[in-house]
C-alpha cells in the first residue's frame, strides 16, 4: 500500500466512516448526504478521492465499495476499535503490563467502553463499590486471579449459598493459602454443586479478571510489577465474550480440585 493510499484512509474521518457505512451496501448521493449531514460538494470531494484510489465505484446511480475497498474496510473496523479502546484509557494501558495471550492481545479492541474503577477513600482496602454492587447482581461468575482475595471469604460465601455459580482459577500459591488458612471454607465451597475451583500450574501474569453474566473486569500489574486495588470494567457484550475466551485459555491448562483432593 502506498503512502498516498495510507493518507487517503487515515487523514479523513469522513472517508473512514463512509467506507465502513458502505459495507452495509450501496448508497445514492442523497442517502449519503442525509446519513452524514453534509452538502453535495463536501462529500463529493471525499468520494472522488476514494474513487481515484479504486476503493469506491459508481454504477447505476449508487456508490459502493470496490472489492479492495471492501477488504480494507473490513480490516479497518478492528483497528479503529483498538484505537478507540486505547485512547479511552491511554494512560492505564501505557502504565500496565498487557500480559495477555497473543491471540487475545490481537483482539484487544473488543474491550469497548472500559471504565477505570478504583476504591473510594473510605474503603481503600476493599473492593471498589461499583465492582461489588455489580458482582452481587451476578448469577454466574468466572474468575482468574494471581492472588488470594478476601472476597472469597466474604462476598463469595453468601453468593455460593444463594446459588450463584462461581468458577475460580488460582495459581498453586494462592490455592495453598486458601487451603491452609481457610480449609473449612474451601471444603464448604467444594461441597457446593455450584462452585468449581481450578489450579493453573504456570504463572498467571495478570492480577485478576472477572467475567459475569453482565460485566467484565480486569486488573493488571503496573510496568514496575506493583499492584493497587482497581479494575477496568465494561458492560459490552464484546468485552464479556473476550473475557470468556480469556478464562477458557487458562482453563485449558488448569486442573480442577475435588473434595477428595484436600
Amino acid at each position: 500500500m502506498t503512502t498516498e493510499l495510507i493518507g487517503t484512509l487515515f487523514l479523513s474521518e469522513k472517508r473512514k466512516n463512509l467506507m465502513i457505512r458502505l459495507l452495509n451496501g450501496p448508497m445514492t448521493i442523497e442517502a449519503i448526504k442525509t446519513e452524514f449531514n453534509v452538502t453535495t460538494s463536501a462529500i463529493m470531494t471525499q468520494i472522488k478521492i476514494l474513487m481515484d484510489q479504486g476503493l469506491v465505484v459508481y454504477d447505476d446511480n449508487v456508490y459502493s465499495l470496490s472489492a479492495l475497498g471492501e477488504i480494507i474496510s473490513q480490516k479497518m473496523i478492528p483497528l479503529l476499535k483498538t484505537l478507540e479502546m486505547y485512547s479511552s484509557n491511554q494512560k492505564y494501558w501505557n502504565d500496565h503490563k498487557l500480559a495477555f495471550p497473543p491471540a487475545l492481545l490481537s483482539r484487544l479492541g473488543a474491550l469497548q467502553n472500559c471504565v477505570l474503577v478504583e476504591p473510594e477513600l473510605s474503603r481503600l482496602y476493599e473492593l471498589p463499590l461499583k465492582f461489588e454492587e455489580n458482582l452481587l447482581k451476578s448469577e454466574k461468575v468466572l474468575e482468574i486471579s494471581s492472588f488470594f482475595s478476601p472476597v472469597y471469604q466474604s462476598i463469595y460465601t453468601n453468593m455460593i449459598r444463594d446459588g450463584v455459580e462461581i468458577d475460580l482459577i488460582l495459581p498453586p500459591s494462592a490455592f495453598e493459602r486458601f487451603k491452609f488458612e481457610h480449609g473449612g471454607l474451601l471444603e464448604e465451597y467444594l461441597r457446593s454443586p455450584n462452585f468449581k475451583i481450578y489450579v493453573y500450574s504456570e504463572p498467571i501474569e495478570i492480577a485478576s479478571a472477572v467475567i459475569t453474566d453482565h460485566f467484565f473486569s480486569v486488573s493488571l500489574f503496573s510496568n514496575s510489577g506493583t499492584y493497587h486495588n482497581h479494575c477496568l470494567m465494561s458492560f459490552e457484550t464484546s468485552s464479556l465474550l473476550w473475557g470468556v475466551d480469556l478464562f477458557n485459555y487458562y482453563l485449558e491448562k488448569s486442573v480442577q480440585v475435588k473434595i477428595d483432593d484436600i
